[in-house]
């Protein structure tokens, strides 16, 4: 029994490790996934502040069209006042310049604003831009750490995977399979020492009369706390 417990032992350290190497795996890509999101994040924002700005620069190319047909509505107009014969048309010409003039007005007001727009759309585009930069050389750095990090990983998984499988098999059927159920519900410490009437697992004090059997026998128990495996080490605990 002491084989088998000595096994289990082993087996569990290998565990142990595997499990570590797993939550390392998961945490750097986890971390690498959280890189990814925070560049794609930022594009996002400039390539919406890009269509922004094409929009506003749209709206004032529009303006200036409308800016342009307006001149040329009061030089028409005004090209036409030395060849007027009654007043009322003249007035009336007079009118039309001074309305356009005033179009004139409010379109150069709102292309300025359209202007101020697209200025403050840029500057906020560069600095940006410049924030992405920036974490897109510190994640290409950060991201070939993690590749590098990862292929040791690996390398630890398999390598330990390829142990464990080969001591697993050395393990009788049924303490195997215990071992597994027990393994997975108690996160990586299936088999722990019973020691002074306490399990070293949940710290919960064992019966006397279930430790002192367990002592007599030196064979394997489950704690009735928390279902580990129980083994005493050494008759005088």
């Amino acid at each position: 029994m002491e084989d088998v417990v000595q096994l289990l032992i082993d087996v569990q350290e290998l565990d142990q490790k595997i499990l570590e190497a797993q939550n390392t795996k998961q945490r750097l890509e986890l971390e690498q996934q959280q890189l990814d999101k925070q560049v794609d994040q930022l594009q996002t924002v400039i390539d919406d502040l890009s269509s922004r700005i094409r929009e506003q620069q749209t709206a004032c190319e529009e303006l200036s069209q409308a800016l342009l047909q307006e001149k040329a509505n009061i030089e028409k107009s005004e090209s036409r006042l030395p060849g007027i014969k009654t007043q009322k048309e003249y007035l009336a010409v007079l009118k039309e310049i001074d309305i356009a003039k005033k179009q004139i007005k409010d379109l150069e007001e709102l292309q300025q604003q359209k202007n101020q727009a697209i200025e403050e759309l840029e500057n906020d585009q560069q600095e940006r831009q410049q924030a992405l930069d920036e974490i897109n050389n510190s994640s290409e750095n950060r991201c070939g750490e993690i590749r590098e990090l990862l292929g040791e990983v690996e390398e630890i998984l398999s390598n330990e995977d390829g142990k464990r499988d080969a001591l697993i098999e050395q393990v009788p059927q049924p303490f195997r399979s215990r071992y597994e159920l027990v393994l997975k519900r108690r996160n990586g410490q299936a088999i722990v020492e019973a020691r002074n009437y306490t399990c070293t697992g949940c710290h919960m004090r064992l019966p006397p009369q279930f430790f002192n059997a367990l002592l007599k026998n030196r064979g394997i128990e489950c704690c009735p706390h928390c279902n580990r495996m129980l083994f005493i080490s050494n008759p005088e605990d």
